[in-house]
């Protein structure tokens, strides 16, 4: 299969694309770089140092299935410049789609959040048909994004994946969530520091959310 991925130099990208590789699939990847480049070159990689909002017509030619991972990663940096989270999330998803819909891309599978359902109460079960109550910007723009995704249902085949936060190493690693950070104090720090102590907050391993992208190809 020949894929498309948006932010594959990221935390879940440079994972996802490593196991796309060895699964023997095609992949293209578009990713600004910001915080640098940690796939190894392959045969079967085309890797463009290119901001979403720069992808064109002709980069969707011949392209199987699109894998949309690319966003301003969290409430801290999108903070930094809302504007450019909505730009990158809701412009530039809506210019991919018209375009994947021109050079008859089979499917998309969007990279959305769990936290767009915002808080809810400890008793209250959640799942995919309740309302949706974001909180900050970072939440809002990932729920716009899936609606412009929605509002095409009737054009391309589509899933929305909303993980929970996500865990595990990565070649392009991360330490600011919560997993990762208690882990990296307890090994360099010999201590973890727990805030509060009544927190919920739902976690899913790197590579099970890696699976779940590849099973979607399926």
């Amino acid at each position: 299969m020949r894929i498309l991925i948006t932010g594959g130099c990221g935390y879940v990208g440079s994972v996802l694309i490593r196991k796309l590789l060895k699964l023997g699939h095609e992949v293209i990847n578009f990713d600004t770089q910001w915080f640098g480049n940690y796939l190894e070159k392959h045969s079967n990689l085309k890797n463009y140092k290119k901001d979403v909002r720069e992808i064109k017509n002709k980069d969707l030619k011949n392209i199987d299935t699109v894998i949309h991972l690319a966003s301003i990663a969290n409430d801290p940096m999108v903070e930094l410049d809302q504007g450019l989270s909505w730009e990158v999330s809701c412009l530039g998803t809506l210019q991919l789609l018209n375009y994947a819909i021109e050079n008859k891309v089979k499917k998309i599978i969007y990279a959305s959040s769990g936290s767009v359902y915002g808080v809810k109460k400890k008793s209250e079960i959640v799942h995919e048909n309740i309302d949706l109550n974001p909180i900050s910007t970072y939440n809002k723009v990932k729920m716009s994004t899936e609606r412009i995704i929605l509002s095409y249902r009737d054009k391309i085949n589509y899933t929305i994946i909303r993980p929970a936060t996500v865990c595990g190493f990565s070649p392009r690693m991360r330490f600011d969530v919560a997993v990762n950070a208690l882990s990296f104090s307890a090994m360099f720090k010999k201590e973890i520091t727990i805030n509060g102590g009544n927190q919920i907050r739902p976690n899913i391993h790197i590579n099970d959310l890696v699976d779940l992208y590849i099973y979607f190809l399926k």
